[in-house]
């Protein structure tokens, strides 16, 4: 967990879009720490991560998340 002050897309504008990816508009997950993604209702998912702890990602950022898993 990293305090970093600031608007979240100036922060996800610097860090490397293949390692990172927003799921929310409040919260960016590292993909080598995500366990699983479970589709969630209205082309949402839910995103567990590796230490358990769960994210339900919102419909916007969902094609990315789709494009993960295929």
């Amino acid at each position: 967990v990293h305090l970093v002050r600031g608007p979240l897309g100036a922060v996800e504008a610097r860090l490397d879009p293949a390692r990172f990816v927003r799921v929310h508009r409040s919260a960016i997950v590292n993909v080598d720490r995500i366990a699983s993604l479970e589709p969630y209702f209205h082309g949402e998912y839910v995103v567990t991560m590796r230490d358990g702890s769960r994210l339900t990602s919102s419909r916007s950022y969902s094609a990315r998340l789709r494009a993960l898993l295929g």
